[in-house]
């Protein structure tokens, strides 16, 4: 299946996504329990859901990501399992297999921009997932708790009562024509 016909399956799938994604739990704004004083990057392994969203345009799937300070792996796949998209980053660059091709580039977001059609902004993602800026790049806190770092403002939630998480349920990230929406339903930190 081309990628191409994934964004139609996609764009069908939106309505219901929605639906899905906006039916999940009542959704608090999350702020981190302890604030590191000090950015570390750990591994992760994370899973869930992934909304996608350009123009008026959008898609949905799921995402596996397991991530070390040196290594990513990413996978999306549709809702019923078949990947679309593999992602790797190391330190050769980054890897993107999808459609059957493999295309490899030093930059990620201009690799997925050209590729899947929207940018995945992945070097800061990696902090946004965990609810924290990215270090070494300026940000700024809004006063409903949004951030603004790199031209994206991202929205951190919780599940109601979820006050001892120490990273957030869902994240979304809107940047001009594009917003981007993770839901977390698998989260591991060695």
């Amino acid at each position: 299946m081309s990628i191409r016909s994934l964004r139609q399956l996609g764009r069908a799938l939106l309505v219901t996504a929605t639906l899905l994604l906006g039916a999940c739990a009542t959704q608090q704004p999350f702020q981190p329990v302890n604030l590191p004083s000090q950015a570390v990057d750990t591994p992760f392994s994370a899973s869930g859901r992934l909304a996608v969203k350009v123009d008026d345009k959008g898609s949905y799937g799921n995402f596996e990501w397991q991530h070390a300070p040196a290594h990513d792996v990413v996978s999306i796949t549709t809702p019923v399992g078949s990947t679309v998209a593999r992602l790797t980053r190391d330190a050769d660059g980054v890897l993107l297999e999808a459609d059957g091709k493999q295309t490899r580039s030093a930059n990620v977001e201009e690799l997925t921009n050209e590729t899947l059609g929207w940018t995945l902004p992945l070097d800061n993602l990696v902090w946004w997932i965990r609810g924290l800026p990215a270090p070494n790049t300026p940000s700024e806190r809004l006063a409903d708790g949004a951030l603004q770092q790199q031209g994206w403002t991202i929205r951190f939630f919780r599940d109601e009562g979820d006050t001892a998480s120490q990273v957030p349920k869902r994240v979304e990230l809107v940047r001009d024509r594009l917003s981007i929406r993770l839901v977390t339903h698998g989260w591991q930190q060695p």
